[in-house]
């Protein structure tokens, strides 16, 4: 429900920007090459983009951002690793020639979290309890789809050269969540293990189904040439 209502928000966000005053609309008149430099959701980064015309601009950028912390799931301590990464080129559509913007394209999704299961005297994997001796260490990671689609809009509050501002905010299409989990204790090799193993990576991504789509939100800095 959260992803369908930041939908219904872009797309209130997008019509009620043809209200605006006709100042904030008036023509500014893109050109040339720009570099941001941004931070946000997907971390921070830094995209190229060329000014075709007055209404169209394509974008290279990139982003990363790693966090590490601990977290309990199922009653299993793990160390995670957050790390966001996101290759992108995207396209701009300036409806106004000026500093509104619809954007759109693909991303190469490198976003995923790993997860190493601290030592406990037993797991619950499944629906059955193995020892730490067992199972060793329990790793598991969440990945999405390499390619996703952005749709977003945005606003790039600079002059023809010089230095601006730039405001984005959209989603990442990043599609169902896919769980992996893996082991290297004594009955790593076990099939009644591995069958355990599967259900808990089922009832994981069926915990976490509802994360098919990311949420953007970025501010930068631009130049442009």
């Amino acid at each position: 429900m959260k992803s369908l209502n930041l939908t219904s928000w872009i797309i209130v966000a997008i019509f009620s920007v043809s209200s605006l005053p006709a100042a904030f609309a008036a023509p500014n008149i893109l050109d040339g090459v720009a570099i941001d430099i941004r931070g946000g959701t997907l971390g921070g980064g830094a995209e190229i983009n060329y000014a075709i015309n007055s209404k169209f601009t394509v974008g290279l950028g990139f982003n990363r951002f790693t966090y590490d912390t601990t977290q309990t799931v199922d009653d299993i301590d793990y160390n995670t690793e957050l790390k966001l990464q996101t290759i992108s080129l995207l396209a701009s559509f300036h409806p106004f020639d000026g500093v509104f913007r619809l954007t759109g394209g693909i991303m190469n999704n490198g976003n995923q979290l790993s997860l190493t299961a601290s030592p406990n005297l037993e797991y619950t994997i499944g629906d059955k309890t193995y020892t730490a001796a067992q199972v060793g260490t329990l790793d598991a990671s969440i990945k999405f789809n390499t390619l996703a689609p952005y749709f977003g809009l945005g606003w790039g509050l600079s002059a023809d050269t010089g230095f601006g501002v730039t405001l984005d905010i959209g989603i990442l299409f990043q599609g169902a969540p896919k769980v992996e989990m893996k082991a290297n204790g004594l009955i790593a090799d076990n099939s009644d293990f591995l069958a355990d193993l599967q259900r808990e990576e089922t009832k994981a991504e069926d915990d976490i189904s509802a994360f098919t789509m990311y949420p953007v939100v970025a501010l930068g800095l631009e130049y442009r040439f």
